[in-house]
């Protein structure tokens, strides 16, 4: 049957690249659908200040005239300002078993991101590191925690087989509570720190926690400015992301700690919003109440680790195990905890990476970003 790829130009044409993850994953249990409004929200310029400083094209795969999968090409010139990179992106990949249709539509993305000036690709990339990305190659029997990414088993076959290259793999950690336990040694440690009092520590509360999730993401852009992919939040994905996490927050598990007054380290874990989301079924609607009722044992069980960071004056001085001695006698305490999942990890952040298998942590899914050259 023939195959064509077509740009996204009309309104018809967008719902459809839209409504295609429900249709490619209808008969995946594990994948969480989006909010569809929220993702439209995001991908649309003038919508989402992401776009302010980034330029896009949506794809759609057709065969014998029926989608089949669809794909974004995006240029983000704010990170590549920062990076001093030619990089072009792909993103918000979905599509079905099929090859030939996966492959066409990357080289459709490589065709314009080559016309932008880019030197290379990298993705999936939804659409930057500051928000959902990379493929899942290992846990695909473990439901995705809120903000992270599912898709089934043939989705790395179908990028690697066009010859992408792994760039870079991320780590989910899970911790569960069953199994949390700590060397002697680390405990040692732990009660050595907090005996010195170099740190004053504060949960986040319902009176500040906007200014707080403020003060955390200054002090991640901080913290992580040297790491690979990492791409600054403009002010108003700041603030759009303060209006997202702010319903969502549990500020019993958002931690601040301070030195002389200054803020020097934080970590926010999120409850995970998953099963809601899943009854959603991406669009919220009139039985959303009910639906919050009968998740809300699920939801307050399960926590994502998604924001962690130390400013670069205030490393070495053993802060990572404060936050995580913090954040693990807060769960202790919380009847209905379960687990939680630090993600995503870069796999060469050994120190990160090595502290939280002292503290009982197992990698139970790996992410993958590929890369692939335009200009040889």
């Amino acid at each position: 049957m023939p195959l064509a790829v077509i740009p996204v130009r009309n309104e018809r044409e967008t719902k459809i690249f839209f409504d295609l993850p429900f249709a490619v994953h209808a008969n995946h249990s594990l994948w969480t659908p989006p909010l569809v409004d929220r993702e439209r929200a995001l991908l649309t310029p003038g919508n989402h200040p992401f776009w302010e400083s980034a330029e896009r094209e949506l794809f759609l795969a057709l065969r014998d005239g029926r989608p089949v999968g669809r794909i974004a090409a995006i240029v983000d010139r704010k990170y590549n300002d920062y990076a001093g990179e030619e990089c072009g992106a792909f993103g918000f990949f979905e599509c079905f078993d099929d090859a030939e249709a996966a492959h066409a539509l990357l080289t459709a993305v490589r065709v314009w991101l080559a016309a932008a000036g880019m030197a290379f690709m990298r993705g999936p990339l939804n659409p930057s590191t500051n928000y959902t990305c990379g493929v899942l190659v290992e846990g695909f029997d473990i439901p995705p925690t809120i903000m992270m990414p599912w898709n089934p088993e043939y989705y790395p076959v179908l990028l690697e087989t066009w010859t992408l290259r792994k760039e870079q793999d991320l780590f989910a950690w899970l911790i569960r509570r069953a199994t949390i336990t700590t060397p002697d040694w680390l405990s040692a440690e732990v009660d050595r720190l907090k005996a010195a009092g170099g740190f004053t520590c504060r949960a986040s509360s319902k009176a500040t926690l906007e200014a707080d999730i403020r003060l955390m993401l200054d002090i991640y852009r901080l913290a992580w400015a040297d790491n690979w992919g990492f791409s600054p939040l403009s002010g108003g994905e700041a603030e759009e992301l303060v209006r997202e996490l702010k319903p969502v927050l549990n500020p019993d598990f958002f931690v601040l700690f301070f030195r002389n007054g200054s803020a020097a380290a934080g970590m926010v874990a999120l409850p995970d919003m998953n099963p809601l989301l899943k009854r959603f079924n991406g669009r919220i609607g009139m039985s959303a109440p009910w639906h919050w009722w009968r998740t809300r044992g699920l939801i307050r069980s399960g926590y994502r680790i998604m924001l962690f960071g130390i400013r670069p004056e205030f490393r070495l001085l053993g802060l990572p195990l404060l936050l995580l001695d913090y954040m693990f006698e807060k769960a202790r305490e919380n009847p209905h905890f379960q687990w939680v999942e630090g993600s995503w990890l870069l796999e060469d952040n050994a120190a990160v990476n090595d502290l939280l298998e002292d503290f009982s942590g197992v990698i139970s899914k790996r992410y993958r970003i590929y890369r692939r050259e335009i200009r040889s």
